[in-house]
């Protein structure tokens, strides 16, 4: 997968970041959902730095409470299947769909330990009247370089807002996920890279 780590660090930050005002109810605007998150994930990681150092997953527990849930994981995991969604069984859809939960899980953990305090600009926040999908875009500002956009794609569920996609100058994680995983199952079989997943996570939460 072409993405780095550091970016997709920074591209969560900012979403966690995001500074509202006014009296909106927080169901009906994407950018509002995840104020208390955005303090607790911040200080929960503040506060355990030094048995982060000694545990990893501490920051996997963190991640999985404070920022998957803004994930519409399920679906998500649908898209990164692409094609083979129609060629599996329910069953090993509901596998890949856990499996590809926790990948999201280690990913984002690895990726926090690379935030260096870059900055961020965000352009006007979307209007959500009516629709069912809206687009958050913000931009990366780091000293001696050119801004970089990362895109937000939120979608409506029921009186909350979940991520389906993020992009990085155009570039879409899912795209690039469902580049990577449909190249393994093609190749080796759904069964070999659901099995694969499942050990990486074992290991992962075993600290190893």
């Amino acid at each position: 997968m072409k993405f780095k780590l550091s970016i997709f660090a920074l591209f969560v930050f900012a979403f966690f970041s995001i500074a509202i005002e006014g009296q909106v109810k927080a169901e009906k605007n994407p950018l509002t959902i995840i104020k208390t998150a955005t303090t607790k994930m911040i200080e929960e990681l503040n506060l355990s730095k030094k048995e982060i150092l000694n545990d990893s997953r501490i920051v996997m527990g963190i991640v999985e409470e404070q920022l998957i849930p803004h994930f519409a994981s399920n679906t998500i995991a649908r898209k990164v299947l692409g094609k083979h969604v129609k060629k599996i069984t329910a069953e090993q859809k509901k596998q890949f769909s856990e499996a590809f939960r926790f990948y999201m899980i280690r990913f984002y953990s690895k990726a926090f330990a690379s935030y260096t305090n870059q900055t961020f600009e965000y352009l006007a926040a979307p209007n959500t009247v009516g629709k069912k999908r809206v687009m958050v875009k913000t931009k990366l500002v780091q000293s001696g370089g050119q801004p970089i956009p990362i895109d937000y794609k939120m979608q409506r569920s029921g009186d909350s807002w979940k991520i389906v996609d993020l992009k990085i100058e155009g570039i879409s994680m899912v795209i690039s996920n469902r580049t990577q995983f449909g190249n393994q199952i093609s190749r080796d079989g759904i069964e070999t890279v659901i099995a694969k997943l499942e050990y990486k996570n074992q290991q992962a939460q075993s600290n190893e």
